[in-house]
């Protein structure tokens, strides 16, 4: 069941789109429906560049005080689809796109997302999207290596090597 649904959705959406149009158009007539195309364009521009500053604050704060960025990332994401909703011309993903940018549709979809996806993120491990949130230790990493694995030539051993070499492995 799973595998038709993006194959619907691929054929569903332009259909979808063609057919609103065609009752816009009807209804308003061209000038207008192409000045509606237009300004959803704009105002998708316009929400991502407002919306997108928002949320890169959020990360900022987020990764400076070491919280699980999840959320915020997603809801990143989310808003750069809903304003690429907006820009590519179409009334059925305006809609969404508008929907989208609304903050409860947002955070419930979001969460809706995040009980089926693991986000990784650089440097602190990984966070899974189900269960108990877990710190994660801050500090250096700390490799244990056998003396076998591991030798250091210091200065005295070995002057003539540039200091870049002197760890062999």
């Amino acid at each position: 069941m799973r595998s038709l649904i993006i194959p619907l959705i691929v054929l569903g959406l332009p259909l979808a789109e063609i057919a609103g149009f065609v009752i816009v158009g009807r209804e308003i007539g061209l000038l207008m429906t192409l000045l509606l195309v237009f300004l959803s364009a704009v105002v998708g521009i316009f929400l991502l560049r407002i919306q997108g500053f928002g949320v890169l604050q959020r990360l900022q704060d987020a990764a400076r005080t070491g919280n699980d960025p999840g959320l915020d990332v997603l809801g990143a994401a989310l808003i750069f689809i809903a304003a690429v909703l907006l820009i590519i011309p179409g009334f059925v993903g305006d809609i969404v796109g508008l929907l989208l940018f609304l903050p409860p549709v947002r955070r419930a979809f979001a969460a809706f997302l995040r009980t089926r996806v693991t986000i990784l993120t650089a440097g602190t491990g990984f966070y899974r999207s189900s269960g108990p949130r877990r710190e994660q230790p801050r500090g250096p990493l700390i490799i244990d290596l056998d003396e076998d694995e591991f030798s250091r030539k210091g200065k005295d051993e070995d002057d003539s090597s540039p200091p870049n070499n002197r760890i062999s492995h």
